[in-house]
């Protein structure tokens, strides 16, 4: 996965947030981190930005012209600004959605930095002539069943240089 994190199409330009499928209900967004909304922010609101609220919100747009206000529902998520890129899973399937980044202002007050394009989930239908029968079926058992190194792996796992694991057995 780390080559695709890298991979030119994928880096925002200045000034953008890009969303990216990674499985039927999983999307990637990535964006720019530059210091300018930071200063903006901090200048017109008169506050730290590392004191507000970051969020990414999605919204479902379905068959919508979104105009910023008018979609379905939408999600927040709060995510590190600084950190560039954010995996969403759990999308509704055969809908269309956009993700917003953000900073909270007050409780309510929410101020945009970023929009993304559009995405949209497939529908659990086989696509006529798009995908072969079998590799939408491999697709869609990858996005039900989690991998099963999943069970011996936990975030939480502390990882050892094998070098020093030889030099304290000696």
């Amino acid at each position: 996965m780390i080559e695709s994190i890298a991979s030119p199409d994928l880096l925002p330009l200045k000034g953008e947030l890009k969303a990216k499928l990674v499985t039927p209900r999983k999307i990637i967004l990535f964006w720019d981190i530059s210091e300018l909304p930071i200063k903006i922010t901090e200048l017109f609101f008169n506050r730290k930005f590392e004191d507000l609220i970051q969020v990414v919100r999605i919204f479902d747009v379905t068959d919508l012209y979104f105009n910023g206000k008018n979609a379905h529902y939408y999600h927040e998520i709060p995510v590190p600004y600084g950190k560039g890129h954010w995996f969403i899973k759990g999308l509704t399937e055969n809908r269309s959605f956009i993700a917003e980044i953000g900073v909270y202002i007050t409780g309510t007050e929410f101020f945009p930095l970023y929009r993304s394009n559009c995405i949209h989930t497939p529908s659990p239908e086989i696509p006529n002539g798009h995908v072969s029968q079998q590799d939408f079926l491999q697709f869609k058992r990858y996005e039900e069943q989690p991998p099963k190194w999943m069970d011996q792996v936990s975030t939480y796992s502390y990882y050892l240089n094998p070098n020093s694991l030889e030099e304290k057995n000696e």
